[in-house]
């Protein structure tokens, strides 16, 4: 069973979206937090992660979705690794950047939180870099 051809073109699109992505939040935005008033920090923050949630949540889908369609309709060592580093950003992202935000919304500007996001991040960006170099070699 070969892998349709939208499923070959999507793929790279869909990787090199989130990682274009990760690659703003690492260096510009999740640093930016601490340059925050913290007396308009929450509010700011609520907007910030409903807006950027209409972006990630659909590519995080995406990916999983056509990386599973791919490892499932043609396996590879690529394909493998990629779907690896995909649960690691997932991973990540549940256990480590969800409970800063939560803890940053419901307790407010907090740095070492903050800073605790920008450091635990480095784990998505590296895995989502992963995932799109993985298109090289599948």
């Amino acid at each position: 069973m070969n892998i349709p051809d939208t499923v070959l073109q999507l793929k790279p699109l869909v990787d090199t979206g989130l990682c274009v992505l990760i690659w703003l939040v690492q260096w510009i935005i999740y640093p930016s937090f601490e340059y925050c008033d913290p007396d308009r920090f929450q509010s700011w923050h609520r907007r910030y992660t409903q807006l950027i949630s209409f972006f990630v949540i659909p590519l995080m889908f995406a990916q999983l979705g056509l990386h599973g369609w791919a490892i499932v309709s043609n396996p590879s060592i690529a394909a493998g690794f990629a779907i690896f580093g995909i649960v690691i950003a997932w991973v990540s992202t549940f256990t480590l950047s969800v409970p800063c935000h939560n803890r940053l919304q419901q307790h407010g500007y907090d740095v070492a939180t903050i800073r605790r996001l920008v450091h635990t991040n480095w784990i998505r960006t590296v895995a989502w870099t992963a995932v799109l170099a993985s298109n090289l070699f599948s």
